[in-house]
Formats: structure tokens, sequence, C-alpha cells
């Protein structure tokens, strides 16, 4: 751009620029128009006008350029010119690398579902409490859904309370819905056997009386090594899962653990070891029998085994996840410390147990 008659004014042919110095910073703003005299003079004028409001301490960058980049960094109120939207962004970039595949998967599937179509496009500093209750009160999610909602926003909004964009945390003013503790059915022994005795397949029978006997998480299971097998002292390491097929971690820190087996399924894996292909350290133990390889999938035992199991011994569905609330209900009613059972299930603490199980705890 090349100096025009007028200070500060600079032209080339489809815009003009405007320079001062605001906070000991030389600013730079450019306008998309054609240089007409006209448009130059009042480029000029208004340049004076910006002059004026820096001397006299009232100059607010985003009132005259409200698009720049630089209203942003100058203006005392940040939270005006940030979008939940544009925070959803930051938030995901800062904590993303943290989460496990099914979090984040989660996560994106909330957001993009209930977060940016209801507010990604309200600034942090329009955003109010009641807009959050508002939502909640007329939506027809569960109570554990919304929640989940919830919980999501307090991050989003947790991330620029402490860059110290918004002074508070509007979500901490809208209290999670009540939730009723979901109540578990487990299998009762008879049905137990009956399941595991209905399964024609061997190798696939191994892999249910294992989870009835060890209560592990599907994705736990179909993760283990045998390097996390201690024959010895009758223990198996849970370090990490299958999820979606694909290799993670655990579900959480309290996940990472070590399970002590029971006789039952202490006898699994040795019939496993007898008949198993590959018995290296990173193998993992649980094996498709149609191809003798590693289960690719959760749902592939579900499937082929597990459905059609139930329905032979005549036992009304239930999910798989049902053999690990049995394998807590048998536990507790022989009388285990609830305690060791937390561990047991990979558990933070005995809160979890004492909460879904209490009818079971003498």
């Amino acid at each position: 751009m090349k100096p025009t008659e007028f200070k500060g004014i600079y032209a080339s042919e489809s815009s003009i620029r405007i320079d001062f110095m605001f906070n000991g910073e030389r600013c730079r703003e450019t306008i998309r128009c054609t240089p007409t005299k006209t448009r130059l003079k009042e480029a000029a004028v208004k340049r004076e006008q910006i002059i004026y409001e820096i001397d006299m301490g009232k100059f607010d960058y985003s009132s005259h350029f409200p698009n720049s980049p630089r209203a942003l960094k100058h203006s005392p109120n940040k939270a005006a010119h940030i979008t939940i939207r544009q925070s959803v962004e930051i938030w995901f970039k800062h904590k993303s690398k943290n989460w496990t595949r099914s979090t984040y998967r989660g996560y994106v599937s909330k957001v993009n579902t209930h977060v940016l179509p209801n507010f990604g496009s309200i600034t942090l500093a329009d955003f109010k409490p009641s807009m959050f209750k508002t939502w909640a009160a007329a939506s027809t999610l569960s109570p554990k859904s919304v929640n989940e909602v919830r919980s999501i926003m307090h991050g989003i909004f947790k991330e620029q309370f402490n860059d110290s964009i918004i002074e508070s945390n509007p979500i901490e003013k809208c209290e999670p819905l009540p939730r009723r503790t979901k109540r578990v059915n487990p299998f009762k022994p008879e049905q137990r056997e009956a399941i595991i005795n209905a399964i024609a397949n061997p190798i696939a029978r191994d892999f249910y009386i294992f989870a009835f006997s060890t209560g592990l998480r599907t994705g736990e299971q179909l993760g283990l090594r045998w390097q996390d097998v201690d024959f010895d002292k009758q223990r198996i390491y849970i370090r990490q899962s299958i999820v979606n097929g694909k290799l993670a971690g655990t579900k959480t820190e309290s996940s990472d653990r070590t399970h002590h087996l029971d006789d039952r399924a202490l006898r699994v894996l040795l019939n496993i070891r007898n008949y198993h292909p590959n018995l290296s350290h990173y193998e993992r133990v649980f094996l498709d029998p149609s191809t003798m390889k590693p289960w690719k999938y959760d749902g592939v035992p579900r499937e082929r085994h597990w459905k059609p199991a139930l329905k032979a011994a005549g036992v009304p569905y239930q999910r798989p996840y049902t053999c690990r609330h049995t394998y807590a209900s048998t536990m507790l009613t022989a009388k285990r410390d609830p305690s060791w059972l937390a561990k047991q299930m990979g558990h933070k603490d005995w809160g979890m147990i004492r909460t879904i199980y209490a009818q079971w705890i003498d």
C-alpha cells in the first residue's frame, strides 16, 4: 500500500489501511473498498477519532473494528468475542489427548447433537445459566444424558475460567438432575449354569464361563494377553481393553488393576492354554472359534453365541454385561468384603458397590 495525503492512511486499488499506535503496539486495520477521495477523507476522520479516544482512555477496539483479530486481544471483555463453538474447539484441543477412544466418541456425539445446535452461536458473555436450565427442562433425554451434557459444558466453561476469560463457571449454577439408581437384575445361579451349558461351542463356552467368574468388562476380557496372566499366583493384570475393535486403555485409572482368580476362572485359562495356537507374551488369550484368532469386536461373540444360548436355555435376554452384575452379586452373597470386590471390579472405592448392589450386602 502507498501513503496518501492523509497522515496514517494508506491505499491500494481495492482497500484503505488505517495505521495508529495503541498500548505501545502499531495497529494496522484494512477496510476493503475502492479508495475514493471521499472515503480516504472519512478514513482520516476515523483515525483522528480513534487517536482522540486513545488519548482520553475511552478507546474500544471492537466498536471500531469488530471483526479484527486484535479486537479480542485488546478488549476488556474478551468473553464477548468468544462463542461456545470456539470454546468447544479450545476444550477439545487442550483435553482430548488424555481421553480414551470411547470417551472421545461419546463427547463428539453429545457436542454435535446437543451442545452446538443449542448453544454454539452464543458468546460466553451472553450465556446465562437459565439457558441451560430451559433446555434441560424441555429435553426428552434421560436425566443421565442431561447430566452428561451438563458435565461437558462445565468442562468447556472451566477452560475459559482457568484462562480468566470469564469470572465464573455458569454451569455451576445449574444443579445436576436427580437420578434414580439403576436396578440391576443379575442371573440366578441356575440361569447362569443353564446359559453356560447351552453354549454349544467349547471355546465360546470358555469365554463366558470366564466372564461369569471374573466380572470383567467385555473389552477388558478381549484385551487380556498371556503376559497379563500369573498362573502361579492365580491372578491376572488388567492393563488394556478392546473398544470398537481398537486397542485402548482401561476405562478409568482405577480400572488398571490386579484381579484374583477363583478356581473356575483359573481352569478356563489352563484349558485355553492347551488349545491356543500362540502362547507368546503379547498374544491375546480369548479366541474367535471360527478363526482361532483374537476376537475383533465384542458384538461378534454376543450375536453368534450369547443370544442363541439364552434362547436355548429359556432365559429372558439380557446383555452380556449382566455377567458382571452376576459376579458382583454372587461374591456379596458369599459374604466377600465389598472393598475387596470394588478392587476386583476396577472401581475407585466401594461406593459404587454400595449404591448398585446394596441388596446383596449383608
